[in-house]
């Protein structure tokens, strides 16, 4: 029994990326988009949130209210600087490692699939604070589908059919996108990895 993902939506109201990638540990992911190995901490959601909250604010908050967050770590490791716009963190099921943020900054910013889908595959499915959406599907380096859900038919990728999607035309909302994910992949997170300290990586959408 797993936990599907439809708990994503209530987890994050506010928008969300969530990368899955086959055969790749999250290290690996995490790695692939940027992140050096050794600067790689575990975090928590609200951790990792509160750390972008903090680098985009004009007067740099405290964290007193973390109570169980190595704030001096955090900082050695360069989580706390003014690039670090996106806080992503990474996750393994079987068979598949996923990356996740609360929010959709770096898969909207950055040209990551190429690099990450290297000898594997990505499958990703975004929904930014206006519920605007965005699915992906990559192979090897190369971009095979990418659209946006409400309009399935207008599709970037270089294969719109590899990803075997519904070919109805119709819309589809973000709970209809993740429970297509969690039928057509098997693929699934574990709720508990909201609370859970999972690797996680300062990275930024403007700089290498």
């Amino acid at each position: 029994m797993n936990d599907g993902l439809r708990w994503v939506l209530e987890a994050y109201p506010f928008g969300y990326s969530l990368i899955f990638c086959e055969n790749l540990t999250p290290e690996e992911v995490l790695e692939r988009l940027g992140a050096r190995r050794e600067s790689v901490f575990p975090l928590t959601s609200t951790e990792a949130q509160e750390i972008e909250v903090r680098n985009a604010a004009d007067e740099p908050c405290d964290f007193d209210h973390l109570e169980d967050l190595d704030v001096e770590v955090v900082e050695e490791l360069g989580f706390l600087r003014r690039e670090v716009d996106a806080v992503v963190r990474a996750g393994a099921i079987k068979g598949w490692a996923f990356a996740i943020q609360a929010s959709t900054s770096y898969v909207s910013a950055r040209n990551y699939l190429p690099t990450l889908s290297r000898g594997t595959r990505v499958i990703s499915a975004s929904r930014d604070v206006d519920a605007v959406q965005r699915v992906e599907y990559a192979v090897d380096g190369r971009v095979l589908s990418s659209f946006d859900p409400a309009t399935p038919a207008y599709n970037d990728g270089a294969e719109p059919t590899a990803l075997a999607w519904p070919s109805n035309g119709e819309s589809m909302d973000s709970l209809h996108v993740l429970e297509q994910l969690e039928s057509q992949f098997r693929l699934w997170a574990p709720k508990n990895s909201v609370e859970q300290r999972l690797p996680a990586a300062a990275l930024s959408t403007t700089r290498q």
